[in-house]
């Protein structure tokens, strides 16, 4: 049997010499595979980190594109690119057309444009930068916009990698390429719409018990830009008003006992809104200096008197309006449901006391409602009154106003002062009583109180007549209970727990009265007034402007924006009050509105929006040509900022109070839930606030203002709609405002 022939040993060599060549060759094109996409990895890797860089270092130097290139192109530089060597750059936006250009030949570049050429052509290297203002409404506008309006930058990089083994292939050259955006967020211009309609005082706790005398409220802010006025305890005491006997005047017709409204014994409301609910009313405390209707007072200088407060309504002819008070009928008074005040007074004679009463009605916007037919009327000078547990009355001398409805007052009804006469009482020699007046009509005022023997029903005795109808002063004896506690805020004393003597007014330890809130002026205006100033003050000078609309039926003051566009850097001063504050202009204006008026939320809209340089109307053209002496000009920065504005109002828009030269009430539909043009208007300007690139956050000061409407704004535009129960909620609405706002992106 023959066996197999075992093959020649040189054949089994020669496929081994194949095999391994075969595996080097593909070794090696592994290797230079791997090398050149190391060689693409590292200058990816290089490009990546140059234009991260670059475009981190020149967006801090927006909206100066110029500037913001030149920084760019430096850092660029910095990374070991050989510009204008093998390295070119390109730009887009709104530049000179070299870096030795003249400003005056900037142009608006909307494809890229070689800025700086490379001595290689084509270049290894080529950067595109591009700073998008060619996409904004005021682009390369080198007069009026010289600040630019550019926000972001963006720097792609390409370089061409020579390939190693790639070549062999056709590949002699591979582009790697990668990009970097960066967007500065960090400039704001910010306007503030501010409601300064009369509900804004609606609630008001005591007019001129603190008098502004100064607008300095740089060096002198609030509360020290003015002067508290409390009632003076050393003159109550003095004049012996506080004393045990009651020492009426003797005339020799009659006896009187005279009172002063302000000082009152108790009083079972409470003025301060973190304890009552809105559209409870109670009685406050109200001073004045001048007028030929004034009240009277202690000293002979600043008067004094107690209203009812709050109104129902502001700015509207009739409820349904905004819920700020409310009228108190007979049947409250009777369950004790009304304000009440009561006055402590002891006779020196037994039998009949007749009470008269300085008053004056409401005003206009005092309604009645009848609860059968559901219908409002005037009802400006309702009182109702009762002495000890008596059931309460309506005063039994009233003078019509009208053929429906009696009243206490004079035949005008409202805004004069008259003498009335509530009715009569058995009285006893010795024996205290006590006078309870309720309150009816909102704004009812009264200023004093009349206790005597005289039986006349005629208001012409000298009495009442002297000091041009203010009657006598006050008698001693005639102060009792919390008219005389050095507690009670009205006095304004520093004051330690003992010193009470009542128990209406307690501490818990040493208090010093003039911080109350009697002193806080005009409120809420007075408290939402200083939220927004320390709005204002939290923002940066160096990189926010700020801008103020005050409004009520038409908008007025405006505050235009500054201080970085019209002061340029020097309003950024911390010589002048650490930390800085450079928005002089603009505080000034907030502190220096004053409550009047309905409210126009549309034409605030639209005002706001004008701040900015925007023509919203082709009506009212806008002078956006940023003067730092004329103070009419606009200042807004474009796409250099982000425009934030602030809306905050108290109620609802009045009937007929919007833009009439707008062609914003011709569509219904804005607004379906009613067939009102003001609601329709001001969606139309929210709208009109979104094109311009403008967010709005809403805030509604209390249950007037109308959630729905305010929520439908913040939303057209991007923004939030706060609710405030009260003014002393702003501050921290502000702060929240501030944390959405303030973000400072890079991408």
């Amino acid at each position: 049997m023959r066996g197999n022939k075992p093959p020649a040993n040189g054949t089994e060599s020669g496929q081994s010499l194949i095999i391994l060549a075969l595996g080097f060759l593909g070794l090696i094109a592994m290797l230079g595979l791997a090398l050149d996409l190391s060689l693409l990895y590292v200058q990816r890797i290089h490009m990546k980190r140059a234009v991260d860089a670059a475009s981190l270092a020149g967006v801090v130097e927006l909206p100066d594109e110029e500037q913001s290139m030149v920084r760019a192109i430096e850092y660029l530089k910095l990374n070991n690119y050989d510009v204008g060597n093998d390295v070119a750059i390109r730009v887009m936006g709104c530049t000179r057309s070299s870096p030795a250009g003249q400003l005056s030949t900037l142009q608006n570049h909307t494809t890229p444009y070689t800025y700086i050429a490379a001595v290689l052509n084509p270049p290894r290297v080529t950067f595109t930068l591009d700073t998008y203002s060619y996409q904004t409404e005021h682009a390369c506008d080198s007069g009026s916009h010289a600040f630019g309006t550019a926000n972001k930058i963006a720097i792609t990089g390409t370089v061409m990698v020579p390939m190693n083994f790639m070549q062999f292939f056709g590949f002699r050259q591979v582009p790697a390429s990668d990009a970097a955006a960066a967007q500065n967020i960090t400039n704001l211009d910010v306007v503030v719409t501010f409601d300064h309609t009369g509900s804004m005082q609606a609630d008001t706790i005591c007019y001129d018990c603190w008098h502004k005398n100064t607008s300095d409220i740089i060096a002198h802010p609030f509360p020290y830009n003015g002067t508290a006025y409390p009632i003076s305890y050393t003159l109550v005491m003095t004049k012996n008003l506080c004393n045990l006997t009651s020492q009426p005047y003797v005339t020799t017709t009659g006896r009187y006992l005279i009172m002063e409204a302000e000082l009152y014994s108790r009083n079972n409301s409470s003025w301060y809104r973190e304890t009552r609910q809105t559209g409870v009313g109670y009685w406050a405390l109200q001073r004045g200096t001048t007028g030929s209707y004034r009240s009277s007072s202690i000293d002979g200088t600043r008067s004094a008197h107690v209203g009812v407060n709050p109104y129902w309504t502001y700015g509207q002819p009739a409820p349904p309006a905004p819920l700020f008070g409310r009228f108190y009928t007979l049947q409250d008074a009777q369950n004790n449901l009304a304000p009440r005040l009561d006055y402590d007074f002891t006779p020196d004679w037994t039998g009949t006391a007749y009470i008269w009463l300085r008053a004056q009605g409401g005003g206009s916007w005092s309604f009645w409602n009848n609860p059968v037919s559901g219908s409002f009327y005037p009802d400006p000078s309702e009182i109702y009154w009762a002495v000890d547990s008596a059931t309460p009355v309506q005063n039994s001398a009233a003078s019509p106003c009208n053929n429906n409805y009696d009243y206490a007052g004079s035949s005008t009804c409202y805004n004069q002062w008259s003498w009335i006469q509530l009715g009569s009482v058995a009285v006893t020699t010795g024996v205290t009583r006590t006078l309870k007046l309720f309150a009816g009509s909102p704004g009812y005022e009264v200023d004093k109180i009349v206790v005597t023997s005289n039986s006349s029903g005629s208001p012409s005795q000298a009495t009442l007549t002297y000091d041009s109808g203010r009657g006598w002063p006050a008698t001693v004896g005639s102060a009792r209970g919390g008219a005389c506690d050095k507690c009670n805020p009205i006095f304004g004393l520093t004051v330690n727990p003992s010193d009470c003597t009542s128990p209406y007014y307690l501490i818990i330890t040493h208090t010093n009265r003039l911080a109350d809130d009697l002193f806080s002026d005009f409120e809420p205006i007075r408290t939402s007034q200083e939220a927004t100033k320390r709005f204002v003050m939290g923002l940066e000078p160096q990189h926010d402007q700020v801008g103020f609309v005050g409004f009520d039926t038409t908008p007025s003051p405006v505050a235009q924006l500054s201080c970085l566009r019209r002061y340029g850097a020097a309003c950024y001063d911390i010589a002048v009050r650490n930390p800085p504050i450079s928005y002089t202009t603009v505080l000034t204006t907030i502190e220096n509105q004053s409550a009047n008026g309905g409210t126009d939320i549309a034409s605030a809209l639209r005002a706001g929006i004008e701040v900015y340089g925007v023509t919203v109307d082709s009506g009212r053209p806008i002078n956006n040509s940023c003067s730092s002496t004329d103070f009419s000009t606009a200042c807004g920065r474009g796409g250099a900022a982000k425009r934030i504005m602030v809306l905050l109002t108290d109620g609802a828009p009045s009937p007929n109070a919007y833009p009439t030269d707008s062609a914003c009430a011709g569509d219904g539909s804005l607004w379906p839930y009613n067939n009102d043009p003001a609601y329709d208007c001001v969606i139309y300007y929210a709208r009109k606030a979104h094109a311009s690139g403008v967010t709005i956050y809403a805030i509604g000061l209390g249950n007037g203002a109308v959630p729905e409407l305010l929520q439908a704004v913040a939303d057209e535009t991007g923004g939030t709609y706060y609710f405030a129960p009260s003014p002393k909620d702003l501050d921290n609405i502000f702060q929240q405002i501030l944390a959405n706002i303030y973000v400072r992106l890079i991408e």
